[in-house]
């Protein structure tokens, strides 16, 4: 499998990394980007399963799927270019906001055409990936479009009208996330913590809490009520996290974040 990626900004890199890192992943990627600083980067991670092409119609070419990982407002006129080129590959779109309908239009008939939301954790492969086909696309060319990027993570099939909300959870959600670790970090540093034990301790936290859940089949509600005994410690301080509002703050955050996404 010869994979294609147009665009290697954080996206893009993000997901040539999770290909390049994983033991269960052997494609091959032919890369392009305008600054060719960062496909020679890449390619010096792995110079023997990475080669760079001089244009995107290359990239094209030498693909059986192509990503497109470049800003949704340049992404119709990159379509434009490699249309003949791709006509019976897949064509994988990462970018926000551009539907469907607009990459068809952009391509014309002949490649399977996807859209994903990733978020950037694809580059440890513990991404959130939803995939979003055409209607009718074929089962085949879907499943193998999902086994091009299981290695990178989770990977879910959504309709497209979900892809929005999707983009305000899972894309913009780990910056949220980033913003609470933060808090509890310099809170541990104010009542005497050395930072240097701090940090480690809250993203083993963090990460030790989303493994029970996902393992234990555990709903976060069900997870802080285990951890909650009566006038215990973490009870106090849920309170006062309940006090400011901290719930109702996440839950508009991400409202705040789909409807950018929507106005983009």
């Amino acid at each position: 499998m010869r994979i294609g990626v147009v665009g290697t900004g954080n996206m893009g890199s993000a997901l040539v990394k999770g290909w390049l890192r994983s033991s269960e992943s052997d494609v091959a990627l032919v890369l392009y980007d305008q600054d060719s600083e960062r496909t020679d980067v890449l390619r010096g991670i792995s110079p023997e399963r990475i080669e760079v092409a001089p244009t995107v119609r290359d990239t094209a070419a030498r693909s059986d799927v192509l990503f497109v990982s470049v800003k949704p407002q340049e992404l119709e006129s990159v379509l434009a270019g490699v249309r003949d080129e791709s006509s019976d590959g897949k064509v994988v779109s990462t970018a926000a906001g551009v539907t469907l309908p607009r990459i068809r239009a952009a391509l014309g008939s002949g490649p399977a055409v996807f859209r994903i939301m990733p978020n950037l954790a694809v580059s440890v492969g513990e991404g959130v990936i939803a995939l979003a086909p055409e209607e009718k696309t074929a089962p085949g060319a879907t499943e193998a479009v999902k086994a091009v990027l299981r290695p990178l993570g989770v990977v879910e099939l959504v309709p497209e009208q979900y892809l929005d909300v999707v983009t305000g959870l899972t894309g913009s959600g780990p910056g949220m996330l980033a913003l609470a670790l933060e808090g509890l970090e310099d809170g541990a540093v104010h009542c005497g913590l050395p930072r240097a034990l701090a940090r480690p301790f809250a993203l083993q936290m963090a990460l030790g809490a989303a493994r029970m859940m996902i393992e234990e089949g555990v709903s976060p509600a069900e997870l802080k009520d285990r951890v909650a005994s009566p006038a215990g410690t973490t009870i106090f301080g849920v309170a006062e996290l309940e006090d400011h509002g901290v719930r109702g703050a996440f839950l508009r955050a991400v409202g705040a974040a789909v409807d950018r996404g929507q106005s983009l």
